[in-house]
C-alpha cells in the first residue's frame, strides 16, 4: 500500500512540474511576441510603405514591395538572408546568428575571409527543410521583396539550441528576394 501511496505522489509531482514548465514556456513565448509586436511596429514606422502579413503564427513585414508571381507552395525562391535571435523589442547586430549576404555582413562588423559562404539561396517551398515559421513568412514573397520574418520559439527550433541560437528563441529573418518560380 505504502509503494502504490508513493507512486501516486509521484506521479502527482511530475504532474505538476509539467503544468509549470508549460505555463512558464507559455510565459515566454507572450514576451516573444510582445517584443516582435515592438519590432514589427518599428519597421511599420520607419518605412512608410510598410506591409504587415499574419499566417500560422509568423509576422511578415515588406518594406520594398517588388514585382512578379508570388510564391506558392511547391515553388522556388532565391534570396539573401540574415538570421537573428530576439532577445529584446529591436534588432541588432549582437543578435545575427547567420547571413549569406556580403554586404550585410561587411555592414555587421563580420570578418569576410570565407567568401564562398557569401552566396544565394534557393529553396523549394515545401519540399526543402524550412523551420515551421520562416516557411509560413516565405509564402506570398514576390521577387525584388525585401520583407522581415518574425515568429515565436514555438515556431522555430524549439528545444534545439542550433549554431549560436539559443533553444526556444524567437527569430527574425531579413531577407533580399531575388526571384520565385512558381513552375
Amino acid at each position: 500500500m505504502r509503494r502504490t501511496i508513493e507512486i501516486v505522489i509521484a506521479a502527482a509531482l511530475l504532474l505538476i512540474a509539467a503544468s509549470c514548465g508549460k505555463k512558464q514556456m507559455e510565459t515566454t513565448y507572450d514576451k516573444q511576441e510582445s517584443n516582435i509586436e515592438a519590432i514589427v511596429a518599428s519597421l511599420e514606422k520607419s518605412n512608410a510603405d510598410a506591409t504587415t502579413e499574419y499566417n500560422k503564427g509568423t509576422v511578415k513585414v515588406t518594406v520594398v514591395h517588388g514585382n512578379g508571381e508570388a510564391l506558392e507552395d511547391g515553388g522556388a525562391v532565391s534570396f539573401y538572408y540574415a538570421g537573428f535571435y530576439i532577445n529584446s523589442t529591436r534588432l541588432n547586430n549582437s543578435n545575427l546568428f547567420a547571413t549569406n549576404y556580403d554586404t550585410f555582413a561587411n555592414s555587421a562588423g563580420w570578418a569576410l575571409s570565407d567568401s564562398s559562404s557569401f552566396t544565394i539561396s534557393t529553396i523549394k517551398l515545401g519540399e526543402d527543410d524550412l523551420v515551421e515559421g520562416l516557411r509560413n513568412g516565405l509564402v506570398g514573397v514576390r521577387g525584388g521583396d525585401e520583407c522581415y520574418v518574425l515568429f515565436s520559439g514555438k515556431h522555430g527550433f524549439g528545444k534545439r539550441g542550433i549554431a549560436g541560437i539559443p533553444s526556444n528563441s524567437a527569430l527574425a529573418y531579413h531577407l533580399w528576394i531575388k526571384s520565385v518560380s512558381n513552375d
